[in-house]
């Protein structure tokens, strides 16, 4: 795992997964591929303060369960979601003692240095299906200090998951041009960035920029760009 403290970014990250552009739109393809799907029980991995199991919650019933490597997110989502399950668990150790019909695991896979263990910790607690973002391309210096230890391409992916038990339904690219080149805007000064869109609340200005990106964003491409996103389901 990263040396990144979760636990005191997760304090200050609330903002930035509300309302930057990048968030909001892998939630969006989770949800859209999800829907093609049936299911009844949901695992998030590195739910962070739940915002993609709040979205669920708001479509359809569920068995939700939520786990991070932060034990303060969990606290603070256990306190906020009393509907929902959260436990702490760092995948890369262990594993929850039950299955899930469907798994998500959105932007954790670049954070893990010991991979295989991790995989294999997933499909212990997958039953069917498996939805996984992780980011593509370079490591830009944001990445590294919001504790990225790898990259993939969409070749890792298809190989680390069949693998470990998975065969893959689905798996695109997405983001050129607009999310590709916010990527590299906001790494000309990644300091100042992560400082005013990262680690602080929004103010008007912000929230504006953000909504603006966002907007911009419907118009990626699903087959180009510095995302992936991968639908896969446990082989028989």
């Amino acid at each position: 795992m990263s040396c990144v403290n979760y636990d005191t970014g997760w304090k200050t990250w609330t903002d930035m997964i509300d309302f930057s552009p990048a968030p909001f739109h892998r939630r969006r393809m989770i949800l859209e591929v999800a829907k093609r799907l049936k299911f009844r029980s949901l695992l998030d991995v590195g739910c962070g303060h739940a915002a993609l199991l709040n979205d669920f919650r708001k479509l359809v019933p569920l068995d939700s369960v939520g786990i991070d490597l932060s034990e303060f997110v969990i606290s603070e989502n256990g306190r906020r979601f009393a509907d929902l399950r959260f436990h702490a668990v760092d995948i890369s150790r262990t594993a929850l003692d039950e299955q899930f019909d469907l798994v998500v695991c959105s932007e954790v896979l670049e954070h893990i240095e010991d991979l295989e263990a991790a995989l294999r910790n997933l499909r212990r607690m997958c039953s069917q299906y498996l939805i996984v973002t992780v980011p593509t391309g370079r490591v830009f210096p944001i990445d590294q200090r919001m504790g990225h230890v790898r990259h993939f391409s969409a070749g890792d992916i298809r190989s680390f998951l069949q693998v470990n038990g998975f065969k893959v339904l689905m798996i695109r690219e997405w983001g050129f041009p607009f999310h590709t080149l916010y990527k590299y805007l906001i790494n000309f000064k990644p300091g100042a960035c992560l400082d005013r869109f990262g680690e602080k609340k929004y103010g008007p200005l912000e929230k504006l920029i953000s909504k603006t990106l966002c907007a911009l964003f419907y118009f990626n491409l699903n087959v180009a760009g510095l995302q992936i996103c991968c639908l896969a389901e446990v082989e028989d």
